[in-house]
């Protein structure tokens, strides 16, 4: 059998892609964590493991990296390999349908912060606590779990809040990393949609991956089921009324238009 180490954990890396929404153009940042393996008995043997922000390793897999002594840096220092990954990104497109722009409806209501610092308005659609149609997890009845759609400085967020801390602390470390969490959630019946959903430093909420996806598949929509499958921890399974969401959307100005 094959002995592993990691050389280095995890390297997060910003790329910019470009986004189309109608006619206009604008570049985001995708997160690609980049996992370097050594084999023990062979240092000269490398691989690597490659995926989105908070994807499965999976998604690419393991690819060798294949060093040859044709390959070197000008000074003979360093010999390096070379190698091209198609890492698949999601992009939002823009939403074409009628956004409402009422303060309130159904559990949902609008609210507005002002940053004095960045000189804009922070507006947020919550999804009030009466919501909830539904939770399943070890004292639920004790907790008061919401949803929140929100513009900030770097765009759009869609959030879960769980009321509980059901993640453990972050452990200090002197890589960059990023927490996710299986998630699965389904919308009105509709085919079950499985990713991975980050986690907050403070251990009670988790933000979508794709927001600006996940948002127009729940717009005019009524029941949404959401489950996480957290560490160590049971499956918690929240069902929530997000009807209303349709009219009050149009008063957040980074959804994709």
């Amino acid at each position: 059998m094959k002995n592993w180490i990691i050389a280095a954990l995890v390297a997060v890396i910003a790329v910019g892609a470009a986004v189309g929404g109608f006619a206009s153009t604008r570049t985001v940042d995708r997160i690609v964590e980049v996992r370097v393996w050594e084999k023990i008995d062979d240092p000269s043997e490398n691989h690597l493991s490659i995926r989105a922000q908070g994807g499965s390793w999976h998604d690419v897999g393991t690819i060798p990296v294949p060093m040859s002594d044709d390959d070197m840096s000008e000074d003979g220092r360093y010999r390096y390999g070379e190698l091209s990954v198609v890492l698949p990104v999601r992009v939002s497109r823009g939403d074409d349908r009628p956004l409402g722009s009422a303060e309130s409806s159904g559990h949902w209501s609008i609210s507005r912060y002002y940053d004095a610092i960045y000189e804009r308005e922070t507006v947020v659609a919550t999804l009030s606590t009466e919501a909830a149609i539904s939770r399943e997890w070890t004292g639920a009845e004790h907790d008061h779990s919401y949803a929140q759609v929100y513009c900030s400085r770097d765009g759009l967020h869609a959030l879960i809040y769980w009321d509980k801390s059901v993640f453990g602390p972050l452990t200090p470390s002197p890589f960059a990393t990023l927490r996710s969490v299986e998630t699965v959630w389904r919308i009105d019946g509709e085919p079950p949609v499985e990713e991975r959903w980050l986690t907050a430093t403070f251990s009670q909420a988790t933000f979508a991956q794709y927001p600006s996806e996940f948002v127009s598949a729940i717009l005019g929509k009524s029941t949404l089921i959401m489950r996480i499958t957290p560490s160590n921890v049971e499956d918690h399974t929240l069902v929530l009324d997000v009807s209303g969401l349709a009219d009050v959307i149009g008063n957040l100005p980074c959804y994709p238009r």
